[in-house]
C-alpha cells in the first residue's frame, strides 16, 4: 500500500462485492487509523471480526479493522448523503466500541435526507431497483439548491460536524499520513460508465470521482483496489426488472451445485431484504472497469463459490484448481494482479497473495 496517500477501495462490479470485509482487512494489515468516505444509506456494509457482525451504512466499514479503536479517525466528506437517525445509531455503536466523538467528523456540507425524499422514492423509484432510501432525491435537491438541508444545520449532528473535511484530509496527506478511502456501490452501477443509464445509481463510481468528492489532488491518489466476485450480482426489486447485465442470469441453486455447498447459499440484500440476482462472470465489463479505473490490484471475494472446499482457506497452496484457474485467467485477461482473496465471510478468511503467492 502506498504510504502518504489516499488509497482507494472500489467495487468492480454492480455492488455487494464485500468491500467492507476487504476494507477492514487492509486497515488491519497495514495498521491504518484514518478512513474516509462519502457514503449514503443505499446499502449496508458488513464486517465480521472476532465473531461479531457489524453493519454500517454511512460509516466506512473498514473502521472496524482498526487495531486500536481509540486511535481511529472517521471522516465523512461533503458528498455524503445522510439519514441523521441512521447515522446517529452508527455513531453510538462506534462510541461503544471505543471511538471518541471528536474522532468522528462529518462535513457540514453533507446533504440530509428528509422523510419527504424517502416518500417520493418509495412512490416512484422502486421499479428501477432503487433501495428507495431518499438518496437520489437528496442529491437532486443539492444540485438544484432547492429544499436542500445540510448536515451543519442539524442539531443532533453538531458534535460531529466539521467545517471542511476536505481541507482536513489534505492536511493529513501533506503531513504524509496514509488514509483509506472506502467507496460505496460498484462500477457497473456508475451513472456515466456503468451498464445502463436508467438502472443505475445516482453518482459516478470511479477513483477519479473519489478524489473529486473528497477534494484531494490527483498526486495524492495511492493504490486502487478493485473488489470483485466470480458470480456478480444485481439488487432485485419489488416488481418488474431491476435492469440488465451483460452476462447470463443464473440461479443460486446453480451456484450451489457448481461449488458443492451442502446448504442453501441464496443471498438477501441488507437494506431491502430481497433476493439478489446472480449472473455468470462478465469478462468484457471487467475489462471496461480496468480501462476506466486502472486498479493496482484485485481483491476477489467469494472464492468458495467456485469450490466450497475453499471455505475459510488462508493459504494459496490450499486453494482448489477452480479458484486457482479463475485467478490466473483474471490476471491474464486484465494484466492486473490479484492481491487478496476472500474465502468466507469472516475477517480472517483471507488469502494474501503477496505474502503467499500461487
Amino acid at each position: 500500500m502506498k504510504r502518504g496517500a489516499m488509497n482507494c477501495l472500489m467495487g468492480g462490479q454492480a455492488g455487494s462485492e464485500s468491500k467492507g470485509k476487504i476494507s477492514a482487512f487492509l486497515m488491519d494489515k497495514f495498521n491504518l487509523r484514518a478512513i474516509a468516505g462519502n457514503m449514503s444509506p443505499n446499502a449496508g456494509h458488513t464486517v465480521i471480526k472476532d465473531g461479531i457482525k457489524r453493519i454500517t451504512y454511512h460509516i466506512p466499514a473498514g473502521v472496524y479493522g482498526v487495531r486500536n479503536p481509540k486511535d481511529a479517525e472517521v471522516i465523512l466528506g461533503p458528498a455524503s448523503i445522510i439519514n441523521p437517525s441512521i447515522l446517529m445509531g452508527e455513531i453510538e455503536r462506534l462510541e461503544e466500541w471505543g471511538i471518541k466523538p471528536e474522532r468522528i467528523m462529518v462535513d457540514d456540507r453533507a446533504t440530509i435526507i428528509t422523510q419527504d425524499m424517502i416518500r417520493k422514492e418509495q412512490e416512484g423509484m422502486t421499479k428501477i431497483g432503487s433501495t428507495a432510501q431518499g438518496v437520489g432525491e437528496a442529491r437532486c435537491a443539492a444540485i438544484m439548491r432547492i429544499n436542500c438541508v445540510r448536515a451543519g444545520s442539524i442539531k443532533e449532528l453538531k458534535p460531529y460536524t466539521h467545517h471542511d473535511t476536505s481541507k482536513l484530509v489534505r492536511m493529513r496527506l501533506e503531513h504524509e499520513a496514509t488514509l483509506m478511502y472506502e467507496m460505496s456501490q460498484g462500477f457497473d452501477l456508475c451513472q456515466l460508465h456503468g451498464i445502463d443509464p436508467v438502472y443505475c445509481t445516482s453518482r459516478v463510481v470511479s477513483p477519479m470521482q473519489a478524489l473529486a468528492d473528497m477534494g484531494v489532488p490527483a498526486k495524492y491518489l495511492g493504490d486502487v483496489y478493485a473488489v470483485i466476485r466470480p458470480y456478480p450480482i444485481r439488487v432485485n426489486n419489488r416488481d418488474g426488472s431491476s435492469g440488465p447485465y451483460p452476462s447470463k442470469e443464473i440461479t443460486w441453486e446453480e451456484v450451489r451445485e457448481r461449488c458443492g455447498a451442502h446448504h442453501d447459499i441464496t443471498e438477501i440484500t441488507t437494506t431491502t431484504k430481497l433476493t439478489r440476482r446472480v449472473f455468470e462472470f462478465a469478462w468484457e465489463r471487467i475489462r471496461t472497469m480496468v480501462s476506466v479505473c486502472r486498479p493496482d490490484g484485485f481483491c476477489v471475494n467469494f472464492l468458495n463459490y467456485l469450490n466450497w472446499n475453499d471455505l475459510d482457506v488462508t493459504s494459496a497452496d490450499k486453494l482448489s484448481k477452480e479458484s486457482t484457474a479463475f485467478i490466473k485467467k483474471l490476471e491474464y485477461e486484465t494484466g492486473v494482479p490479484v492481491m487478496y482473496g476472500g474465502t468466507g465471510a469472516g475477517h480472517d478468511s483471507m488469502v494474501d497473495f503477496g505474502k503467499d503467492p500461487l
